[in-house]
C-alpha cells in the first residue's frame, strides 16, 4: 500500500512538472539582454533608418513569429500608430511597427496613447521594427533629435490599418503548440496509470 502511495505521488508530481513545462515552452518569458553598449548619434540613427516619424501609440499585441524552416518560434510586439509627422519614409497617416517587446530585450515598452519619435528600420523578415537602441523614444523626451530633425512633412496619404492590426495576430500557434503538449501529457499519463496498476 505504501508503495503504491509513493508511486501514485511520483506520478502526480511528474504529472505537473510536465504540465509545467509544456507551459513555459509555449508561453515563454522575455529574458534576454539587451545587447547595445552605446545609441548612435541622431545623424546615424536618421541615415541608417527607413522611416522617421512621430506617432501616437493606438494599440499594442503580442505576435508569434513561427519560423517554419528551423522550426523556432519568438515573439515580438505590433504596434499601431497614428503618424502625425513625418521626416522620412512614407507619409501614410498610419503605420504598423514591430519590436521585439520589453527594455529586456532591446524593445520598447510603448504605452496606448502616448507619443513617440520614431526610427524605423527593415529586419531581416522585410518587417518595419523598430527598438530601444534605434534612438526611438517618447515625444516629450526628444527635444535634441526634434531640433535636429527640423520641420517634418505633414501626413497626406488617409489610411486605416485598423482591420488589419487587428487580424494579423498568430496566436494560433501559441494554442497549437499548448494543445498538443496537454495532449502528449494525457498519453504519457494513461501509459503511466496502465504501468502503475499492472505492477499492483
Amino acid at each position: 500500500m505504501e508503495e503504491l502511495l509513493m508511486k501514485t505521488r511520483t506520478f502526480f508530481v511528474l504529472l505537473t512538472m510536465l504540465i509545467m513545462s509544456n507551459y513555459f515552452l509555449a508561453f515563454p518569458q522575455k529574458t534576454y539582454a539587451c545587447s547595445c553598449v552605446t545609441i548612435e548619434p541622431v545623424e546615424a540613427a536618421y541615415a541608417k533608418s527607413e522611416y522617421v516619424f512621430v506617432g501616437e501609440i493606438l494599440d499594442t499585441k503580442q505576435e508569434v513569429v513561427r519560423n517554419d524552416i528551423a522550426g523556432v518560434i519568438n515573439y515580438r510586439d505590433a504596434n499601431l500608430f497614428e503618424v502625425t509627422q513625418v521626416w522620412k519614409g512614407s507619409n501614410q497617416t498610419q503605420q504598423i511597427i514591430y519590436d521585439s517587446g520589453h527594455e529586456e530585450s532591446c524593445g520598447i515598452d510603448f504605452e496606448v496613447g502616448n507619443s513617440y519619435l520614431v526610427y524605423v528600420y527593415t529586419g531581416d523578415d522585410g518587417d518595419p521594427y523598430t527598438g530601444f537602441c534605434s534612438r526611438t523614444t517618447e515625444r516629450s523626451k526628444a527635444g535634441g533629435d526634434l531640433k535636429w530633425l527640423g520641420k517634418g512633412n505633414e501626413v497626406n496619404r488617409e489610411v486605416n490599418l485598423e482591420v488589419e492590426f487587428e487580424n494579423s495576430s498568430n496566436q494560433d500557434y501559441v494554442i497549437e503548440i499548448f494543445i498538443g503538449g496537454i495532449v502528449a501529457v494525457l498519453i504519457l499519463s494513461l501509459f503511466m496509470i496502465k504501468k502503475f496498476r499492472r505492477n499492483e
